[in-house]
């Protein structure tokens, strides 16, 4: 929730959760209440999450890249080289047919359960986020929900003049 407005306000405004408030945390700067220094440090974690989630997720890609060309630039390699001492040595390298088809085979199988692992879990991703999502507009609304019935109670013990 963002929601960081003073719940204590006179009006009957309505409760916006994610309506900024940088201008009254502006003002309440000076002071020391519990909910200016809640917001303000809330604020700085999740600042601090932010810039390190990128960061972190930027050195996991880097990585990836640099396992993947190393792991790549090996197999190749040693592939070569067994191909060449092969050559050289005057090893026959030739495979049956069959054995060929089963090595496509089982390959493709392969290929396809990582796509499918990978669609798996996107569909996962994707139903977190929506469901994140809901969370948080429920959230609001029961934000918004309680808000009113504070100010309902605030206005009926308020004494009028």
């Amino acid at each position: 929730m963002d929601g960081k407005k003073n719940l204590t306000h006179k009006s009957k405004e309505s409760f916006h959760p994610k309506e900024k408030v940088k201008n009254k945390m502006a003002a309440n700067e000076s002071q020391k209440d519990v909910f200016s220094v809640y917001a303000r440090s809330f604020d700085k974690v999740k600042g601090t999450f932010e810039k390190t989630a990128t960061q972190s997720l930027q050195s996991y890609t880097n990585l990836s890249q640099e396992v993947f060309s190393a792991w790549s630039n090996f197999v190749h390699t040693a592939t070569t080289i067994s191909q060449n001492y092969a050559n050289k040595a005057g090893i026959n390298t030739a495979i049956p047919e069959t054995t060929v088809a089963v090595v496509s085979e089982t390959t493709d199988a392969f290929v396809k359960a990582l796509e499918t692992n990978n669609k798996v879990v996107q569909t996962a991703f994707d139903a977190t986020i929506q469901n994140i999502k809901t969370v948080n507009q429920n959230a609001n609304a029961f934000a918004e929900l309680n808000q009113n019935i504070i100010n309902s109670w605030i206005s009926s013990w308020k004494p009028r003049n």
